[in-house]
């Protein structure tokens, strides 16, 4: 399936990961920046009413649904793209062509705190990756134009930004073209929830997954 899902008026890509993964690696291979988008319920649900984060989201070159739930609101019933959906299959490929090709990544994060816990993450989980800098935007006295410079001055392959949104689409819709890099991965919470899920996020999420429907087949009416 290719076609594009809409949810929200946000368009999202109907790509297996395989077809992903194949556009992820021609980006790789590219001389300036491509923007992945990995959109979640959280971020649809949070920015729904947002016009500003949907224009920003439009500007990605790629957007993938981080979640099986985005697929089925859509109707869409490519068992395929589902189970490749609900595995978490594209990131799971792109972190290991990072690892086998030992390519060096940058990360995005909101704190310092984040950004221990992450690092050790992907080192643990996919050895090989180099985590060769971070940018932490809350930190006190760190501007954007720091980050930007510690992102060049790294030398790296991939940014991996788990900030939150709207923030994360502001960033790079804002400064890619600063950016020396050949892929921005925006993966929100997509990739913490990738390597672990926090106690008490099953009550959590079971009901946003219920709310989502019901906003979504609301909107479908209103249509």
């Amino acid at each position: 399936m290719k076609e594009k899902i809409n949810i929200f008026d946000v368009e999202i890509d109907g790509f297996t990961a395989k077809a992903a993964m194949q556009a992820a690696v021609q980006y790789m291979q590219s001389e300036s920046i491509n923007t992945i988008e990995i959109v979640t319920l959280d971020m649809l649900m949070q920015e729904k009413d947002n016009p500003a984060w949907k224009e920003d989201t439009k500007a990605m070159d790629m957007v993938l649904p981080g979640e099986k739930e985005i697929l089925e609101a859509a109707e869409v019933q490519d068992r395929y793209l589902l189970k490749d959906v609900a595995n978490k299959v594209f990131l799971k490929m792109f972190l290991r062509y990072l690892q086998k090709n030992r390519k060096k990544i940058f990360l995005m994060v909101q704190s310092e705190q984040e950004m221990i816990s992450l690092k050790e993450a992907v080192e643990t989980y996919n050895r090989g990756i180099t985590v060769a800098g971070y940018g932490a935007l809350d930190v006190e006295g760190k501007s954007e134009e720091d980050v930007i410079n510690n992102i060049n001055g790294a030398e790296i392959d991939c940014i991996l930004s788990v900030l939150p949104s709207p923030q994360q689409e502001d960033f790079i819709v804002r400064n890619a073209a600063l950016l020396n890099a050949r892929v921005w991965l925006g993966c929100g919470r997509a990739l913490e929830q990738s390597f672990s899920e926090k106690s008490g996020e099953g009550v959590r999420r079971f009901f946003l997954k219920k709310v989502f429907r019901y906003r979504v087949g609301k909107q479908k009416k209103e249509n």
